[in-house]
This record gives structure tokens, sequence and C-alpha cells, in this order.
């Protein structure tokens, strides 16, 4: 079968390399979709800086926002069958640990991520993805599997939104026009969040994030962001905050938007230290700092949201390649264009 490998930083070619064949815990399965993440690119250009411990072991098969069909599956696999669609995990969790025990699988110490940091498992830039059985999901056949390939980055923002108390009547701030800020503003709206403001940099992806759910948009070249948010919460701020910007030079501005004992939720990796950060402003306003980079058993939630119609996540997909043209797919993805919103591959 054809892998995309990155053997080195800015090193990546398609290879041919044996077809696996699952074990009897593991599900085989035919790659439709793989979304190109952030993380991705930084592991293909060598810039990804986690702190030790968390570096890209080269080489590396990327790949971690994928669907597919089940081609085969281990002897004593129950739960799925060839001509399943499916999705899954972003990492492999031994199951039986004290953090897996309590749905905590993310920080199993023994797992390994799907396509990125560490000795990572084999990713799903691949014409097949092998994946242990109890790290898939069932994809209803009522979304497109294009569309499931998404689960994974709205995941990432709504699991850290789901460790706030927010709900009906609350309001929501979401930095930034990514899959990760969209997808879980999306999702946000799904169970029924209140007023939700919405700030980016690119009109054409704020009105993107309209369709998705966005009650306003707020350009924040046009516009002054603070003035607009307080004004549409009387003064107080935000209840909470989603910045998956990355951004450094917004993180004050982030944390000051937030209302006295709000919550402040950062999806996006900064990678590097941040001189300046004004931690203080969280202290002294009881404000919560809530970090989201793993996503537990947070695909099933999304998957039941689409299903039902709650959630609407595909005008996220901007741009397509086929897998034979991955690398002008990553190029697309490295130009930031003004529309551009999530860079999908097609197998």
């Amino acid at each position: 079968m054809k892998v995309f490998i990155v053997k080195e930083p800015n090193v990546a070619e398609i290879i041919e390399v044996e077809k696996p064949v699952p074990a009897p815990d593991e599900v085989l399965s035919k790659v439709a979709h793989c979304g190109i993440c952030g993380t991705d690119v930084s592991i293909h250009d060598g810039t990804l800086n986690l702190g030790k411990g968390n570096e890209p072991v080269y080489p590396v098969r990327i790949g971690h926002e994928w669907s597919g069909v089940v081609a085969e599956v281990g002897k004593n696999v129950t739960n799925f069958k060839p001509g399943d669609r499916v999705i899954s995990d972003t990492g492999w969790s031994c199951g039986v640990c004290g953090y897996c025990y309590r749905g905590e699988s993310n920080s199993c110490p023994h797992g390994r991520a799907v396509g990125t940091i560490g000795k990572c498992w084999p990713g799903a830039f691949a014409e097949y993805m092998l994946m242990p059985e109890r790290g898939m999901f069932h994809v209803s056949d009522n979304i497109p599997l294009d569309v499931a390939a998404m689960v994974e980055p709205s995941c990432v923002g709504f699991y850290g939104l789901t460790r706030t108390p927010i709900g009906p009547g609350s309001n929501l701030l979401v930095m930034g026009t990514g899959p990760i800020s969209l997808g879980g503003m999306a999702c946000a709206k799904g169970i029924g969040v209140g007023k939700t403001i919405l700030a980016g940099r690119k009109d054409s992806k704020l009105a993107i994030g309209k369709k998705m759910g966005a009650d306003i948009t707020v350009n924040m070249d046009k516009e002054d962001l603070r003035e607009v948010v307080m004004r549409e919460t009387n003064g107080r701020g935000a209840d909470v905050v989603l910045d998956s910007t990355g951004a450094a030079s917004l993180i004050n501005l982030t944390i000051s938007l937030a209302r006295s004992s709000g919550y402040i939720v950062t999806p996006g990796f900064y990678e590097r230290l941040l001189d300046g950060f004004a931690i203080d402003n969280i202290i002294v306003r009881n404000c919560v700092l809530i970090g989201s980079g793993g996503t537990p058993d947070m695909q099933r939630r999304v998957l039941d949201m689409l299903a039902y119609g709650h959630v609407n996540i595909a005008p996220m997909i901007t741009d397509r390649y086929p897998f034979a043209n991955i690398k002008d797919a990553f190029a697309a993805v490295k130009q930031k264009g003004d529309t551009r919103v999530k860079v999908m591959v097609d197998f």
C-alpha cells in the first residue's frame, strides 16, 4: 500500500509498504479522507516544539484526522465488521492503567499518539489504517465520510469546553477561525450555549463561522474586539473564551475578555515560552485556565450530534487534493489563504 512518510524535516514522500494484517484485537480500514492539521505541517517542517519528551521521532507517518471503511478485522473483534464506516481515536492506550479506568486515556503513561509525537502509532496518510478495536468509532450512514474526518479537530475545542460549566445562558467568545475554534464552537451551539461571538481577521472565514452557528462575528482588523465583547455582555466579559489561535500577541487580550470567575480554554499550541504573560490577571479575577490537548471519547459525542443534525461542521472543508498530490496539499496549507479553513486529502 502507499503511505506518506516524513523521513526528516522537509523531506517527505509517498512510498510503498506492505499492507498490515490485523492482530486479533485490531481493525484494518481503507482510508477515505484525511485532513491536514497544523501539527502535521509543523512535523513536516521540523518546527514542532512542545517541550522535552514531546518531540516527533522521525521518520513519521503523519495524519490523524481520518475516516474510512473497515476492510478486515482480527479474530477477536466483535463490534466492527467489513463495510462499517469508521473513524478512530488519536491515540493508542493500554486500557488497563489507572488513567484509562478513569476515562482519561489521553493521559495513559503507556500510550502512543497517532501520527504525531514520540514513537507514534503510524498515521492515516496511507491507503489503509490499522487501529485497535477499542480506539474505533462507528459513523452513522447519514454522516458523509469527509465530514466525519473533521470530527477530530472539532473534538479538541469541544473537549476543553466540556470542562467548563458552559450551557444555556452562557455566552461564548471564540478567538480564531481555524477548525478547532469553528468545530468547538459548532459543538457548543449543538448543546445549547447562548450568545456566541466569533473573532477573526478574514471576512470569508467569519462567514463560514456564521453558517456554523456564530451569532456575532468580529473582524479584529476592522472593529475593536473589546468594545464588541463588552457591549454584547453588558460590560461583564465572556463567561467562556475559546482561543485556539496559538498567538502569543493575543493571549493577554484573550484573558482580559473573560469575565471575573470566567473560563479560558486554550487548545492552540504556542510552541514557545511566553514572555509578558499576564498570569496575575487570571489569579486576581479568579479565572480558570484550561488546556485542551486530548479528546478522550469525545468522538462518540460529536458523531451523535452530527447524526441527529445538531451540529454543522461541513462548511469547514474549503480545499481538496487527491492523495497523489499530497505535497501540493501541504504547500497550500502553508500559504494561509484568506478562504482556507480545512484542506482535505481524498483517497
